[in-house]
């Protein structure tokens, strides 16, 4: 038997991980791998990098053939047209050596994002379930051409180009790992439109929003520090800090084509709810610049009541939720998913988020989708009257009108020119007002309704859909 002598065997290790380099041409983002779905009937593009001079593309779904020429960096870009939803398809990249992309779908891409309360997958946290969790689990097919990618965890003080991730069938290990909100979001969409659905997962559990936008905004806020990002310490709590996530998870994400976005966060602001109702808007104008769609439908869930054991703050929760109803008729093209009536008083992750992604939903459904016959938004309460000793509360989008479901109407709270607020009764008058009254108080002012942490919101629209927590008085 013959043995290699040792600068043989070296050299031949060598050549061979040479040969593995000189194969290697093109490199592609996470994003861009088999399985994953394109935005339908536009312009989409993929990008990457190559030891080439050229890159052509082909797609199954045409014939014709699309070139780009690799710059002095080794990267490249190349845009396709994409037909109206189907698949599978296939996409073959080549600059001399070939590359496959396959099982590919053609439909609507959202972007998923936010903190915990979208991170929570359909599994559920320890000791914090999902409702209808095993259902949805058990029922994961991949038949049902809906494709996840969640964004690895990640934060950066300067921009990223690739985040950590793969697209993933529709099948139970996946689903039981995703996004919650975001899976029932989707799976709303496609049970109405049967077309391919893709869902990105950007969400960090506790963080900011101002760690998901960009610094140069953010210099708007000159009073959110961004010292960090220009010095070498080590940020301990990155998701809380400026444009770290931004950098890391959301900036990666840009030339991707999508549909629109829904947002689930809010709960890290709470201290600052003044501060979060200009925010949230700066952030919307953000990410449609990012993604170079000027009227990128945007959609949020306002935060669930929960009793938060704030002392200095003892409405922190409530005036939160003010600051993002507020914020419903400040962003353009948005919509707000109310959840006054599925909140959890000791668990800040309610279980009931099929309600939250069917809500959500329902709102691309009406506004981008056109389905008619949906009303997707709840009332909404616009002005008050006082007469005979009782407020009457006037509402707006009261559709077949208001209701309790025949159930008692508890959390309102009424109050004279003292400002001091006491439990009211409250009985609902024709189809857009309501009366709210106490004995005691002979000359009322002021109306609340559901305005503190944790409460069971009884107020509907006929829809269904609960009407948001909101206060008469300015103090």
């Amino acid at each position: 038997m013959k043995y290699l002598s040792l600068s043989k065997f070296i050299f031949m290790l060598i050549m061979l991980c040479f040969t593995d380099i000189a194969t290697a041409h093109i490199l592609l983002p996470d994003l861009i791998c088999d399985n994953m779905v394109l935005q339908q009937k536009t312009n989409v593009q993929l990008w990457g990098k190559s030891s080439g001079k050229i890159v052509k593309a082909y797609a199954s779904w045409s014939t014709n053939t699309y070139a780009t020429n690799v710059l002095s960096d080794g990267s490249w870009e190349i845009e396709l047209q994409t037909p109206e939803a189907g698949g599978p398809y296939k996409i073959v990249l080549d600059d001399g050596e070939k590359k496959y992309i396959r099982n590919i779908l053609i439909g609507d891409v959202w972007l998923c994002s936010g903190q915990s309360n979208m991170e929570m997958p359909i599994k559920g946290f320890e000791g914090q379930p999902v409702e209808h969790s095993i259902r949805t689990i058990s029922e994961a097919s991949e038949r049902i051409p809906i494709r996840l990618f969640t964004v690895r965890k990640n934060s950066s003080k300067i921009k990223q180009y690739n985040c950590n991730g793969k697209w993933n069938t529709n099948n139970s290990e996946a689903v039981a790992n995703f996004s919650a909100t975001a899976y029932f979001f989707g799976n709303k969409l496609y049970q109405s439109l049967s077309i391919p659905i893709g869902l990105i997962n950007a969400s960090w559990g506790g963080s900011a929003i101002e760690s998901w936008m960009d610094p140069d905004v953010l210099r708007l806020f000159p009073e959110i520090s961004q010292a960090h990002l220009s010095n070498m310490d080590v940020v301990e709590n990155p998701h809380q800090a400026a444009s770290m996530l931004y950098h890391a998870m959301m900036f990666p994400l840009r030339k991707y084509t999508i549909k629109g976005m829904i947002w689930y966060q809010g709960e890290r602001n709470r201290f600052n709810p003044a501060q979060y109702e200009k925010l949230l808007p700066a952030f919307v104008c953000n990410m449609r610049t990012l993604f170079g769609l000027d009227k990128l439908p945007f959609y949020y869930a306002q935060i669930a009541p929960f009793g938060y054991n704030d002392k200095n703050h003892p409405l922190s929760g409530a005036l939160l939720r003010e600051a993002q109803w507020k914020c419903e008729t400040l962003i353009p093209a948005s919509g707000m998913a109310v959840l006054t009536d599925i909140g959890d008083l000791s668990c800040i992750h309610p279980s009931r988020k099929q309600e939250v992604g069917a809500r959500l939903a329902y709102l691309a459904l009406h506004d981008i989708y056109d389905k008619k016959g949906i009303e997707a938004r709840p009332p909404r309460y616009v002005s008050i009257q006082i007469k005979d000793g009782r407020a009457i509360l006037f509402f707006e989008r009261i559709g077949m009108g208001l209701s309790s479901f025949g159930k008692p109407l508890n959390c309102f709270e009424i109050a004279g020119a003292d400002g001091i607020f006491r439990p009211a009764k409250a009985i609902i008058r024709g189809k857009e007002r309501e009366e709210v009254w106490n004995k005691s108080i002979q000359a009322p002012c002021y109306v609340r309704y559901a305005f503190c942490n944790y409460t069971e919101g009884g107020l509907y629209g006929c829809n269904g859909l609960p009407v948001s927590s909101f206060r008469t008085d300015t103090r």
